[in-house]
């Protein structure tokens, strides 16, 4: 995938976004914007985002991230510019198929470890926390690629506004041209 392309589209589009940056999403199960969202406000809770939230919040984002995308290294790297702009980021993996077992142990650790914040930090740093994951903690990072899987996410990042509507924006994109396409 290319920095620097955004697609800002109805979720359950997002399976026919295609160019020559990054290779279309499979198809969603999900048929409507309603229906993608009507799924992740239901799940949510359910998945325990690390979310990092903007003082003066203008939207709140849901990042779809794999800790081997150099991308979402970007976003999470650069997590103060967002917050700073009003952008609550809420992270939930993807563990594409290809890499699946080593994206799904390793973000477990993320989301076992006692500051979640901090290591996944660490982690899109190429700094995996010490501690191990659980069964546990590998069935949530499952259970989160599963939504992505279910919304036909396949490539990442993907950042889904969910408030006040639902969008995609695809790639890593910086807070101001983020905060321009979804005035339009």
């Amino acid at each position: 995938m290319m920095k620097g392309i955004t697609k800002t589209i109805p979720i359950a589009l997002l399976c026919a976004v295609s160019s020559g940056a990054f290779a279309a999403t499979t198809p969603a199960t999900d048929n409507t914007p309603q229906e993608a969202y009507d799924d992740i406000t239901r799940s949510l809770d359910d998945l325990h985002p690390i979310t990092f939230q903007a003082p003066a919040e203008k939207y709140k984002l849901l990042v779809f991230i794999d800790n081997q995308c150099v991308y979402c290294s970007e976003v999470v790297k650069n997590i103060k510019k967002y917050t700073d702009a009003g952008l609550t980021m809420s992270f939930l993996t993807v563990a594409p198929k290809s890499i699946r077992d080593s994206v799904i142990e390793d973000m477990g650790r993320v989301w076992c470890s006692a500051d979640k914040t901090k290591s996944l930090q660490q982690a899109m740093a190429g700094f995996l926390p010490d501690n191990d994951t659980t069964p546990a903690c590998s069935d949530l990072v499952t259970r989160q690629s599963a939504l992505a899987d279910r919304l036909g996410i396949t490539v990442t990042p993907v950042m889904v506004v969910v408030e006040p509507e639902t969008r995609s924006i695809v790639g890593s994109q910086p807070p101001a041209a983020i905060l321009t396409a979804l005035k339009k």
